[in-house]
């Protein structure tokens, strides 16, 4: 089964920020990282006001990945002085329905 887990970082970020964090998670999860600018316009300085870091899990291996992409978040913000806020949103993709239990070997009283 495989997951999406997105790292949403939201305000004033510089322009070297996003690629930071982007190889923090990278060294910390050993996953491939995708970075996508979810506010264009910027800031005054030219900085981006938000960003979303996407990477897809593979197995049972979700809860150690989110362990590490918290440490790589919290050394991230570490380094600045005012962090914005960041949110984790982990995405399962929908479990496919299971089938009922068959009846047909089952034999029913007569009269019933």
């Amino acid at each position: 089964m495989t997951a999406t887990i997105s790292v949403k970082v939201e305000g004033p970020l510089g322009l070297d920020e996003p690629e930071q964090l982007l190889e923090e998670l990278g060294r910390e999860t050993g996953l491939t990282w995708r970075l996508e600018t979810a506010g264009q316009d910027g800031t005054l300085d030219g900085g981006l006001a938000a960003i979303m870091l996407e990477a897809v899990l593979g197995g049972a291996v979700g809860a150690a990945v989110q362990v590490a992409v918290q440490r790589a978040i919290e050394t991230w913000r570490g380094r600045r002085l005012d962090p914005p806020p960041v949110t984790i949103i982990v995405v399962q993709p929908p479990q496919a329905p299971q089938p009922a239990p068959r009846t047909d070997d089952l034999t029913t009283p007569e009269g019933s």
